[in-house]
């Protein structure tokens, strides 16, 4: 089998999947399969940068924390979610201070910071799912930024000539980006003017926020497996590689606008 029509498969796979989670799941169930994924996600990236004491991080730190995101008492969101990270950078400290290098400390750098990534999309998710409206924001969230991501693989195989990030990512075309900035806005503004009732100016401006966003985000992870010298961040996904992946543009996009949204509710 062909390595596009392995996409194709998972694609729709995990198109059905998202479209059954999203509307016809209980609220209870729809936010454990967010946790169970934020969890994969956090296992994927302890691998992919070789964490040291990766499982007493998954443990300690990973499964207390995402736990802590499904209650509703989360505000304010960053210090419950600070403190465990300041003790295991301090742990981590003290176990490693005669045996580590920068590269391990940047290592643990990189699994914080995309750790504090995956928590706050997985709060964003059950937090904006409650809501009114929020399922159908997160809908058209979604739909924007893998219409994006498509527009942007066919446009730039077909157009693309000026590189848009080299050093990150060579497969990246500036065509593609303007291909999928286009196609992401419309579907996402479409889908939000057509079921929220949103007005144009605000649709356009939260689709065109999400697209770049989800571009800087794809940019990130891309950044973050070439300093650790991996394809993918694992291959749980046929022909899409590992969770992370697949949700590295959702990661820093849902919250950044579902934010907005609220603020402007």
């Amino acid at each position: 089998m062909s390595e596009l029509s392995k996409r194709f498969i998972t694609a729709v796979v995990l198109l059905v999947g998202a479209v059954y989670w999203m509307f016809y799941t209980t609220e209870g169930l729809f936010n454990l399969i967010a946790l169970v994924f934020g969890l994969l996600a956090v296992v994927e990236l302890i691998g992919m940068v070789s964490l040291p004491m990766g499982l007493l991080y998954v443990i300690t730190l990973a499964i207390p924390s995402l736990f802590w995101v499904w209650s509703e008492a989360t505000i304010p969101l960053i210090f419950p979610l600070l403190m465990p990270m300041v003790l295991w950078v301090l742990l981590y400290v003290s176990t490693h201070r005669f045996a580590s290098t920068a590269e391990s400390f940047s290592r643990l750098a990189y699994a914080q910071a995309m750790t504090v990534l995956i928590m706050l999309f997985i709060y964003t998710l059950i937090t904006v799912h409650r809501l009114e409206g929020g399922i159908l924001f997160l809908s058209g969230a979604l739909l924007g930024v893998w219409a994006a991501d498509i527009a942007a693989y066919f446009v730039g195989r077909t157009w693309g000539k000026n590189k848009l990030c080299p050093a990150i990512s060579p497969g990246k075309s500036v065509e593609g980006f303007v291909g999928g900035l286009l196609f992401g806005t419309i579907a996402a503004a479409v889908f939000w003017m057509q079921t929220l009732g949103m007005n144009l100016a605000s649709a356009v401006i939260l689709a065109v926020l999400l697209v770049i966003v989800s571009v800087a985000g794809d940019l990130g992870e891309s950044a973050l497996k070439r300093a650790v010298g991996v394809k993918d961040s694992g291959r749980l996904l046929p022909g899409h590689g590992g969770i992370l992946d697949r949700i590295d543009a959702l990661l820093p996009s849902i919250p950044f606008v579902a934010l907005i949204w609220m603020a402007m509710q």
